[in-house]
């Protein structure tokens, strides 16, 4: 079984090659275009673009007579390692192990105690089994999950401040659990539902998610950018000041319950939540039913 392992995602290592060229160039490589060129590097490690990036790393470890040729390898070797990750993406993992971690607990509800996951636990059971109910009821704090078996019960957990990058997760089971400050990069989403459950500030980017359930979530402050999407199901849902951009729509896709989600901005105009409910159907794809598109008038017929 290969092995998996903690990378930098697309966008950490697209910023971090920004930083790079505007520490040796500052003039020409200024902050005005970083989001641009942050972009067209995330876009190309992605897939999504041939822009010259090889040519542009060997000017840099030359720039200086070699003085930033160290971080140019330490940049390319993160490139290798995100690619080398990203293609275990279609790997199921398989390990399985009947030993049981000795955990400390905490109980955020009266009388749940919860299994605290940190990321030393985490890498522990990654490299030998998780468990059986690892994910379940426990509360992960700071971690970096980078892969999970198939069909993980995930169940009344509590993810804090946690990232998922470049993990594969089929069939997984995000029942009334709460995810607060995280992040999905890169991560290859299938049949996985997040019935019940509180998103807040979580952000998905660079993912494909399809046949995902969303099934009476609460979402807030969530953003979802450059990812491919395919089959959606937002019944229920509330989304209180998320976004959608640049986002993809896979081969046979549909959106469900999108019309019927309520979607607010906390603290916003009825115009500027208009404005938003509209700029999510639109990056969706969808057409609107509060605001179908406006029929034109036909001349009359000539007279028989």
């Amino acid at each position: 079984m290969p092995d998996y392992q903690a990378v930098l995602s697309s966008h950490e290592i697209s910023k971090n090659i920004a930083d790079l060229l505007e520490d040796i160039d500052p003039i020409q490589y200024n902050g005005s275009n970083r989001a641009r060129r942050v972009r067209n590097v995330n876009d190309y490690i992605q897939g999504r673009n041939d822009m010259p990036l090889e040519p542009l790393l060997d000017w840099a470890a030359k720039a200086d007579r070699g003085a930033y040729a160290g971080k140019v390898a330490v940049l390319r070797q993160s490139i290798r390692d995100f690619q080398t990750q990203k293609a275990l993406l279609t790997v199921p993992y398989t390990r399985t192990s009947h030993k049981q971690f000795e955990y400390k607990t905490i109980e955020l509800e009266m009388d749940r105690p919860m299994k605290v996951i940190d990321q030393q636990i985490y890498d522990r059971a990654a490299k030998s089994g998780f468990p059986r109910n690892f994910f379940q009821e426990s509360y992960f704090d700071h971690v970096t999950l980078y892969c999970m078996p198939d069909n993980a019960n995930c169940n009344f957990s509590h993810f804090s401040d946690c990232s998922f990058h470049v993990c594969r997760l089929y069939g997984v089971k995000f029942w009334d659990t709460r995810l607060y400050g995280c992040e999905f990069h890169s991560c290859r989403i299938e049949f996985t539902l997040f019935p019940d459950s509180t998103l807040a500030n979580t952000h998905f980017r660079d993912c494909s998610i399809h046949s995902a359930a969303f099934l009476r979530s609460r979402m807030t402050r969530c953003n979802t950018v450059d990812c491919s999407v395919g089959r959606l199901n937002f019944n229920g849902a509330r989304l209180d000041g998320c976004t959608y951009g640049r986002i993809t729509r896979l081969p046979n896709s549909r959106i469900e319950g999108l019309e019927d989600a309520s979607i607010t901005m906390g603290g916003a105009t009825q115009e500027e939540v208009r404005y938003n409910r509209n700029a999510i159907f639109h990056a969706l794809g969808e057409q609107d039913p509060e605001h179908p598109p406006a029929s034109r008038d036909r001349p009359p017929g000539p007279e028989r």
